[in-house]
Formats: structure tokens, sequence, C-alpha cells
């Protein structure tokens, strides 16, 4: 019984972490840009160039203007925006710094 139970246990830590670890991510700042049409939070990277997430809620955190962030994304393909001030993203890790 207990060999299950520190199977289930391990099992669990492995999965939570998955989208806390981000290898190979960059730094941004969570900035919200409600102000323009269709636009709500964005993801600015240090590099100055901004992009609208598209899963930017799926993940643990709970994003807010200013928050600093370790991001890792792929561009999405053959999307349309309102927004229109960066590419179109989805995240594939999110993590604060």
């Amino acid at each position: 019984m207990k060999v299950i139970f520190y199977v289930f246990i391990s099992i669990l830590a492995l999965s939570s972490c998955e989208r806390t670890s981000c290898e190979n991510a960059q730094a941004a700042t969570i900035e919200d840009y409600t102000g323009l049409d269709g636009c709500g939070l964005v993801i600015k990277l240090q590099s100055g160039e901004v992009l609208e997430p598209t899963n930017l809620n799926g993940f643990d955190i709970t994003p807010v203007d200013g928050m600093k962030v370790w991001v890792k994304y792929h561009e999405v393909q053959n999307v349309m925006s309102i927004c229109m001030v960066g590419p179109i993203v989805e995240i594939d890790c999110l993590a604060k710094r």
C-alpha cells in the first residue's frame, strides 16, 4: 500500500512541475493593453517585442500587469487578431521570475 502511495505522490509531483520549470525560456513582462481596441494582457519580451498569447490563463499563475515572467512559446499560423500589436503565440511554458 505504501508503494502505491509513493508512486502516486511521485507522479503528482512530476506532473505539477510541468508548467513551472521553463528551460530555455525568455525573460518577459506581462503588460495590460486593454486601452487598445481588442487587446488584453500581452507579453513584452526584453527585446521590446510584444506577443499576443492565446492561452495566457492556462497556467498555474494568475497573470497581472507588470508581472515578471519566464516564457517559452511558438507562433500560431493562420490566426487573425483585432489587437494587432505583435505575433500571435501559444505559450508552452510560463513561470514567475
